[in-house]
């Protein structure tokens, strides 16, 4: 295993710190980019990173300005935006890893907000299929009961008022870096708006229309905190509309298996290693006009990926231009 570090310019020009991960020998042309949650350090994903490249990718991961390594440079945290990470730090490496990695396939896993950046990456039509892991459409109004609120008060209370006594909000509490100025407030009012609005109000919803790559969704019934059902419904029904998808939730309870919350499919010691190569041979293998998931037989109990799989069925284009939607029977409207 070859790891390295090294610095990559985003679209603007501001250096991010990225590692890359490769078997022996010459580097692979299939190269897959992991895409962090808000807040975590491209560190944890080093497991599953390196799984990936045992099955032969190259694999990037990065921090995003501010974040990490990525924030030892004043420009680093001066520009740190959740649009800047979309729109010039994915822009930027995706544009890197198709010239100077030479990759002949090109992937992308994201986690959480991860599923969220990839469409307003000027280049995102570089990419060959695409995997989200408990990624949402963060509206507050999406989650239910209690925890409704606990969203809402986060995004309306907590993160004006950090910004309004440290410039900044500390998220440690859920062992992730500090979050930058305009990261937080980028988060705040998207969690607040039905839209992903633009700080001069424009909303930036038609992007995800314009993605077409194949998807495909892993979501966790223990999840509920983070990425409840409901709102991974609406991101892939209501927003990537164009991308071909699979979707797999996890019930654990139903299938006798732990559970694995918001970040436990990153961690070797609590996902089931089969479910990393089954999304590695989807990655590989996925296409606009074949999306199936490897077939296998259950290993120690636990299930193949392709045995809970269900599509995200869709009326034509013309249908979804006037929001008409054809959906699978097992997946219920979102009201």
């Amino acid at each position: 295993m070859v790891r390295l570090e090294r610095t990559v310019e985003a679209a603007d020009g501001v250096e991010l710190a990225v590692t890359t991960y490769a078997p022996e020998g010459r580097p692979p042309e299939e190269v897959a980019l992991l895409l962090s949650a808000t807040g975590a350090r491209q560190e944890r994903y080093e497991p599953f990173a390196r799984h990936l490249a045992q099955e032969g990718w190259q694999v990037v991961t990065f921090d995003y300005r501010g974040i990490g390594r990525s924030a030892r440079q004043e420009a680093q945290r001066r520009t740190a935006s959740m649009r800047a990470w979309g729109e010039q730090d994915l822009t930027g490496l995706i544009s890197w890893a198709r010239g100077a990695l030479g990759a002949r396939r090109l992937v992308a896993v994201g986690h959480s907000i991860g599923g969220q950046l990839l469409p307003f990456a000027a280049n995102h039509r570089l990419l060959d299929a695409v995997a989200v892991i408990s990624s949402q459409r963060g509206y507050w109004r999406l989650w239910r009961g209690w925890e409704r609120y606990a969203v809402w008060s986060f995004f309306k209370l907590y993160i004006p008022l950090c910004l309004r006594l440290f410039g900044r909000v500390p998220m440690s509490f859920a062992g992730l870096e500090d979050l930058e100025r305009e990261v937080a407030q980028d988060y705040a009012r998207w969690g607040l708006s039905e839209a992903y609005l633009w700080p001069d109000g424009e909303p930036r919803d038609a992007r995800f229309a314009e993605c077409t790559f194949p998807l495909l969704a892993l979501s966790f019934e223990d999840d509920t905190h983070y990425a409840p059902r409901r709102a991974v419904e609406v991101l892939l029904r209501d927003y990537y509309t164009s991308a071909p998808a699979l979707w797999c939730h996890v019930e654990h309870g139903r299938l006798g298996l732990a559970g694995l919350g918001h970040s436990g499919f990153f961690e070797a010691d609590r996902c089931p290693l089969g479910w990393w190569s089954d999304v590695s041979v989807w990655l590989r293998q996925a296409s606009a006009s074949s999306l199936p998931l490897p077939r296998r037989e259950a290993r120690d109990g636990v299930p193949a990926l392709a045995s809970i799989a269900t599509p995200i069925l869709r009326a034509p284009a013309s249908s979804q231009a006037q929001g008409r939607v054809l959906e699978a029977t097992s997946l219920p409207r979102a009201g």
